[in-house]
């Protein structure tokens, strides 16, 4: 699944494909098969990037699933 984010430290808005999405029963946030990778920062983790608005259809579709 390629979800739209953007980094909070270059503020670059991408495409990462993180794979399966699953959802932790505790805290409620997304879990991703695959690492997220911003092409000017590298690895960064689901509290370094915010979802877009784009992003946040595509996790919409992504999670209606679960």
């Amino acid at each position: 699944m390629v979800i739209n984010f953007e980094c909070q430290k270059c503020q670059l808005e991408f495409d990462c494909e993180v794979g399966k999405i699953g959802m932790n029963t505790e805290t409620f946030r997304p879990t991703f098969k695959k690492s997220i990778i911003c092409p000017k920062c590298g690895e960064r983790s689901i509290d370094e990037v915010l979802l877009t608005e784009v992003g946040q259809g595509q996790m919409t579709i992504a999670t209606m699933n679960l």
